[in-house]
């Protein structure tokens, strides 16, 4: 019996269904964290103890398969070391869970501190009986309202038992009457640090925010006093009272000894007021579920207390603003003090911080990076000095502190503070062996990837991962309009000048023209005229600009309310001559509306309403920050009217005044001469401005001219026709080969894929250029991992191409559809400066390797599609042929898969080594990377299925390679634009799922079930 379970215990079905279970828990754990928060889906998924179990049996799943397949023989070696890498994951994650912590520790200038406060919560008893302490406390994964909580303390020979009946997570206090209750008042108290509603019992003591009060209780250091004698209640307080009703004229300097309580009466001290709403003989104060369109911080676990078989009910709060509040009950002779909150752990050593530290970008107050300059000071031994900032951590007695965050007037540090070394070097071991593994597999010349060609493209793709340290076509004009605009040449003159943009980065003004022209009209150029053009024309020539219809309005009802028929408004066709701004209700009533209660209109609205005020800034020439200050400590520039106020030199004052007026006056001549000779010499001299008094580096000139042409070029708008047309064309040619049994002439085959290697070319030239104009990696943002991702998925196309064409047609197609995702409008590809957690080689990396496995299992899902039509397609005549193409399609998409896997593998380890450097853990459960590591258990199965009875067909292989799919698609798209976490500097707007979706998923099912049918009847035609 127990051989035969062992046998079920690691068999591939087990293996299969674990990791199902697995990504599911995952998956579901993440929608948690979104609705109810991460302590509820820590509690419920995460930390219980069922996923542990589930980890468990997982590696003992792995245990089993290395002896039942005698994986540690020399031939099987690299699947050896790639499962071992797994348990050693596993056993380093136990370590961390079990061992590790992390908190926070917070310090101000001049100040010194030994106290970390843990992230993780904790539910502790204080119970006091004859002056003795008896206490114990539970982590507060034990402490949760779905798992029955039941604690117990032994106090002197008897036990209390404590056990949750009810959690609250939005709860507030409330006193309700009762025979067995204790006399209750209620009151509504502010202070300086406290307001609220409060509420204390008879014989207790309280404190609320820096006010401590007492109801008969025994003491002496209270700062208000209730009583209760001969059923009247009194207040005292230690200093004078002032008291008045709400509608009565103040009574100043009322004595504060034994005031009978009057009920909704303001009583005020220097320090504090106070009014009594209720007050109850016999009452007890319990918890009360809020309303759901009520916020409260509180949530309320309500315990039953046993004591010498007597049972009462007490409630414990938890605050998300106040870490430290307790709740206190006496129950026959003991006095119990309960406290749900954080922990705190002192260290045998002490931070002082000397200096708090900020850069900013130039001109912005977005910071660049952040640091703090402390003293280590320990017993016995001579301060050490140190410096702590993003990515250099200080480490001291196994304790990591990292740069995290820092006060709003900026005179503090908050450091992360990380105690983990031994789950994190065996964790660490774990990524290596991993690495180790994956190469050997990639380089065993006993693997399927022993074709030469393979292996050195997958070598050069790891180079590229870690390389940290001129298509032209048509554009397509709005219509056949033109206008006649500034002189090309000139206005290119202009976009060379320098402009600091609102987010600090300081940039052409033709990239700042294409921007703005791009949130404007969501197009390049219209009319004929470059987005330089048009901003300069627009500044100039305001008459004229008001009338031509560039903004956009895709909303049919918002067009019907202002009165157009296309697509397109003028600036004056939003201002009604009589009653003003047409749309000024109703862009009011739309931002009055939290963002969960916007209607897509109100958001529609609230888009265009921005874009008119772009239009209403170029016209009025506040856009043009050209003029930086001399000597100015921010280096933040301005438009020409706030520049002269700022400088002190007459000359300079003199210069800003006259230089737009005077080369606009010019302008205009030469648009009617065409003669631009002194419009371009006054260019000349803002340019001499900009250098002399930047007091910062400016971009090269060559830097200024490569950027500017990028955005002239516009490459990546241009290809997703270009890639997914020629794609298209060679996917056709090869299935028509297929179908008919003809050879297809070689120089077709050649030309087509010369003419796709040709966008290849520019792709990776426009990569390159971006990469230098940015100054960083371009994979910062949704846009450039998109584009990044396309270029991976042609460099796949191109890798498998030798062993089939039809993977380079599919590449191709998918490329050009993955780079028009990257120009939908939730995308902005925007070149922004860097948030200073992304300024990591490590991030580098980790996003380079992670988006580029997605290239592999785009190419690994498209394989899968077409496979299932070639069966669609199969008949009699054609049998033979397609069944040895779908073969070789299958081969392909296999070695693809197992590619994507293992650079997705990598991409999210080195992610975890990422957030070590940069947050102090190497995993925490945010819905990025839970999803990331989703999508490795979930084609982890996919190349397994093989092994499971049932799912060893061709037919099953291809079919799982495309629905696998959609767990990439859900890390990509669905966390960074449905869920919340700490990779929101990646995202964009939230977005309504598209129609689209729909028609492709059920699009895929009926090929499913259609290729089904057709391939089962396929084998009976075989046979």
């Amino acid at each position: 019996m127990l051989k035969k379970f062992w046998k079920v215990l690691i068999s591939p079905i087990t293996m299969g269904a674990l990791l199902i279970i697995g990504a599911f828990s995952m998956g579901v754990a993440t929608f948690i964290e979104n609705d109810l928060g991460a302590a509820q889906a820590k509690a419920i998924v995460y930390n219980a103890r069922w996923f542990e179990v589930l980890i468990a049996l997982f590696a003992i799943n792995l245990i089993g398969s290395i002896f039942h397949r005698k994986l540690y023989k020399k031939n099987k070696l690299t699947i050896f070391i790639f499962h071992l890498a797994f348990i050693v994951m596993i056993l380093g994650a136990a370590i961390t869970r079990y061992h590790g912590y992390e908190g926070m520790m917070h310090i101000h200038e001049g100040g010194t501190s030994n106290v970390i406060q843990t992230q993780e919560k904790g539910l502790t008893f204080d119970i006091y009986k004859n002056e003795k302490l008896f206490s114990k406390a539970w982590d507060s994964d034990k402490v949760n309202r779905k798992s029955g909580f039941n604690g117990r303390i032994k106090v002197d020979k008897d036990q209390v038992k404590f056990q949750l009946t009810e959690y609250l997570p939005n709860a507030y206090e409330k006193a309700v009457e009762k025979e067995t209750g204790k006399p209750v008042i209620g009151f509504v108290l502010a202070d300086k640090s406290y307001r609220g509603i409060g509420y204390i019992e008879f014989g207790t003591s309280q404190k609320f925010g820096n006010t401590l009060i007492s109801f008969n209780s025994d003491v002496e250091n209270a700062d208000i006093w209730f009583t209760l004698k001969n059923d009247t209640f009194y207040i005292e307080s230690k200093l004078p009272f002032e008291t008045s009703k709400t509608n009565e004229e103040v009574n100043p300097n009322i004595s504060g000894n034994n005031y009978p309580v009057a009920l909704r009466k303001l009583y005020q001290t220097s320090e504090l007021n106070i009014v009594v709403h209720e007050m109850y003989e016999k009452a007890v104060v319990s918890a009360v579920a809020a309303s759901n369109n009520t916020q409260y911080k509180k949530s309320a676990y309500i315990f039953n207390v046993t004591y010498k078989n007597i049972v009462q009910e007490m409630v414990v709060w938890s605050n998300e603003e106040s870490m430290d509040e307790t709740s206190t009950m006496d129950f026959d002779d003991l006095h119990i003090v309960a406290n749900y909150g954080t922990k705190n752990i002192t260290l045998p050593f002490r931070l002082q911080l000397d200096n708090f530290e900020i850069e900013r970008y130039p001109g912005s107050h977005s910071p660049s990076s952040f640091s703090s300059y402390v003293q280590v000071l320990q017993p016995d031994k001579n301060p050490e000095k140190f410096h702590i900032y993003m990515n250099n951590i200080l480490k001291m007695h196994g304790y990591r502190f990292y740069q995290s965050s820092y006060d709003n007037d900026e005179k503090g540090t908050i450091l992360s503070v990380n105690y983990d070394s031994a789950g994190t070097s065996v964790t660490y071991f774990g990524y290596f062996l991993l690495l180790v593994g994956i190469l050997f597999s990639i380089f065993n010349k006993n693997s399927f990837f022993k074709n030469t060609y393979v292996t050195k493209a997958i070598a050069t793709l790891i180079i590229l991962g870690g390389m940290a340290f001129p298509l032209q076509l048509s554009a397509k004009p709005l219509d056949e309009t033109t206008i006649k605009g500034i002189d090309k040449k000139h206005a290119d003159r202009f976009g060379e000048l320098l402009i600091q943009d609102n987010k600090g980065r300081t940039e052409p003004v033709y990239t700042f023209s294409s921007d703005l022209m791009r949130k404007i009209s969501r197009k390049e150029s219209m009319y004929g005229l470059s987005p330089v053009q048009i901003i300069l024309d627009m500044s100039l020539d305001y008459e004229k600009w008001v009338n031509v219809p560039l903004i956009k309005i895709s909303n049919k009802e918002l067009q019907k309310e202002i009165g157009i028929s296309g697509n397109y408004a003028s600036y004056n066709d939003f201002i009604s001559p009589t009653n003003g701004y047409k749309l000024q209700n109703k862009v009011e009533a739309a931002f009055n509306k939290p963002p969960g209660k916007q209607s897509k209109f109100d958001k529609e609205l609230i888009k265009v309403d921005e874009r008119l005020n772009i239009c209403y800034a170029i016209f009025n020439g506040s856009f043009l920050k050209l003029f930086p200050i001399p000597n100015s400590e921010d280096h933040q520039w301005h438009v020409s009217s706030e520049a002269q106020n700022l400088v002190g030199n007459s000359i300079d004052s003199a210069f800003l005044s006259n230089i737009l007026p005077v080369y606009f006056n010019e302008l205009q001549k030469s648009k009617v001469s065409g003669k631009y000779k002194q419009a371009d010499e006054f260019l000349e001299g803002i340019f001499t401005y900009q250098k002399k008094y930047s007091g910062y580096e400016l971009p090269s000139a060559f830097k200024v001219k490569t950027e500017v042409n990028y955005y002239k070029w516009n490459v990546f708008n241009k290809l997703f026709p270009y890639y997914a047309s020629w794609g298209f064309i060679l996917l056709l040619v090869l299935i028509a080969g297929i179908i008919s049994g003809r050879n297809i002439p070689g120089w077709l085959i050649k030309s087509l894929t010369g003419i796709i290697f040709i966008g290849f070319l520019a792709h990776t030239a426009a990569l390159i250029i971006r990469w230098y104009i940015s100054g960083h990696a371009p994979m910062s943002n949704g846009f450039e991992s998109m584009i990044f991702i396309s270029w991976v998925t042609m460099l796949a196309g191109f890798i498998f191409s030798r062993q089939s064409l039809m993977a380079l047609s599919a590449t191709s197609v998918l490329s050009g559809f993955t780079l028009m995702v990257a120009h939908l409008s939730f995308m902005d590809p925007e070149i922004t400066n860097l948030v200073p957690v992304l300024k990591s080689y490590w991030l580098t990396v980790h996003v380079s390797v992670i988006t580029g496995s997605y290239g592999f299992l785009g190419l690994g899902a498209l394989l899968g599609i077409i496979v299932l039509i070639l069966y669609i397609l199969q008949n009699k005549s054609n049998y033979s042929r397609l069944e040895e193409t779908i073969e070789t399609l299958t081969k392909i998409n296999h070695k693809t898969l197992i590619l994507g896997l293992y650079f997705l593998t990598i991409g999210t380890f080195l992610g975890a080594v990422w957030a070590n450097e940069s947050w102090g853990r190497y995993w925490g459960w945010d819905p990025k990377e839970t999803w990331s590591l989703i999508t490795v258990l979930i084609y982890s199965f996919v190349t397994h299925a093989r092994l499971i009875p049932g799912m060893r067909g061709r037919f099953a292989y291809n079919t799982l390679s495309i629905y696998a799919f959609f767990s990439v698609l859900m890390t990509y798209f669905g966390v960074n634009y449905y869920l919340s976490g700490l990779h929101s500097y990646g995202s964009g707007d939230p977005i309504p799922i598209p129609t689209s979706v729909y028609v492709s998923v059920i699009s895929l099912v009926l090929i499913s079930i259609m290729a089904w049918v057709k391939q089962g009847n396929n084998q009976k035609l075989s046979k």
